[in-house]
């Protein structure tokens, strides 16, 4: 057996908004009891930041941010806010240690949904930045629609967010409109132009790149990405966060402490909140993910899983399973029969197989294994 080690440190950190732009899906409505479970389950798997909710909406959203804020986890707890007084004040007012302020940022934004200039956005920003610097918290900023942004007021933004003293800046495709090359390159070059702040990456999955842009703006150099558990979130969803862990912790061999098991669980309890089943084949949680019917891949499994399995599906708590249908090769049947405790001849197996896709054919689905048994001792009688 092949074994890939040779882990490397991670150099990127995780913030999960499933608590507030997961809840922002159409429909979606987590109750008090429910955020607190999932931001515990949040924090046993090992993201770094939560981004809890939204004070301002106040009742029971400010009092569940309240009491994460307050039960002493690892993560950072992150309220997040618009770029006004009210806002702030409604996070202060719950004793949040961690602010992150929303400002939209593109032309599109600024004439169309609020009606005002560039000039009127930047000396917001800067009075929200020092309100919040003489209350003396931690704060981001994040440019809503950055993709769709002006480089030049992109820029300007960031550099009014370092020298205000944000520690991180979230570079968001609100619409979801940028792919991998792109999004390297522009992280790529706003990394080397500010150096004293950090970047996360916030992908939505609107023509589902998500994954993708989030996996390429790490790889030019993001400090943080954003996202979800299952990718919930508005429209088409955010960065499902599992995808892109996976893809560095299993591919790329980072040592991530990330519990792939603990994701599975919560993604089946989200599921069942939002009463939005999980795919049989999305990736990383979908049960049957590790099926294999084809001959040609059955056969490789056999001889070697990594033949065509990208990693263990131990490492997400899900099992392999070989299914004997109308695409099996003779490889397989032979080493389904031999698990059921019967040796079959090369030619037996040729024979069974011809039965064997018919009756799958007839059925449409696979074969279960006392179908298979019967087909067999037919066949010999």
């Amino acid at each position: 057996m092949i074994k890939l080690n040779n882990k490397k440190n991670c150099n990127f950190l995780i913030n999960d908004t499933t608590l507030r732009d997961g809840e922002q899906t159409a429909g979606v409505i987590f109750s008090y009891n429910e955020k607190i479970l999932i931001a515990k389950m949040l924090d046993e798997i090992g993201v770094n930041e939560i981004e809890a909710g939204i004070p301002i909406m106040g009742g029971e959203e400010k009092n569940a941010i309240k009491t994460i804020s307050s039960s002493g986890l690892n993560a950072k707890i992150i309220s997040w806010n618009r770029a006004n007084i009210e806002d702030i004040k409604a996070s202060l007012d719950i004793g949040v240690q961690y602010i992150h302020i929303s400002i939209p940022i593109s032309d599109i934004h600024i004439r169309y949904k609020l009606n005002k200039d560039f000039d009127y956005i930047k000396n917001t920003l800067i009075d929200v930045c020092r309100v919040l610097r003489k209350e003396q918290v931690v704060f981001s900023i994040g440019g809503e629609d950055s993709s769709r942004a002006d480089k030049n007021i992109l820029y300007e933004i960031i550099n009014i967010a370092e020298g205000e003293g944000a520690y991180k800046y979230r570079y968001s495709d609100t619409v979801g409109i940028l792919n991998p090359l792109d999004i390297y390159k522009n992280i790529k070059f706003i990394k080397s132009k500010f150096k004293q702040i950090a970047i996360e990456i916030h992908a939505h999955n609107d023509l589902g790149m998500a994954t993708g842009n989030s996996v390429a703006a790490l790889k030019a150099g993001a400090d943080y990405v954003s996202g979800s558990i299952t990718g919930i979130g508005e429209r088409t969803g955010n960065c499902a966060l599992e995808e892109v862990i996976a893809y560095f912790k299993f591919i790329e061999k980072k040592n991530i402490d990330f519990d792939f098991k603990k994701v599975k669980k919560l993604a089946s309890i989200i599921a069942k909140i939002t009463k939005r089943p999980i795919p049989v084949n999305k990736p990383i949680l979908g049960r049957n993910i590790f099926h294999h019917e084809a001959g040609i891949h059955t056969d490789g499994i056999i001889k070697n899983p990594i033949n065509y399995e990208p990693y263990p599906p131990e490492e997400v708590g899900l099992k392999r399973k070989l299914l004997i249908g109308k695409h099996s090769g003779t490889s397989v049947i032979k080493y389904k029969l031999k698990k059921l405790g019967i040796i079959i001849s090369d030619a037996e197996s040729r024979a069974l197989l011809e039965i064997i896709r018919q009756e799958s054919i007839k059925l449409k689905r696979d074969l279960k294994n006392k179908e298979i048994k019967d087909i067999y001792h037919k066949l010999v009688l």
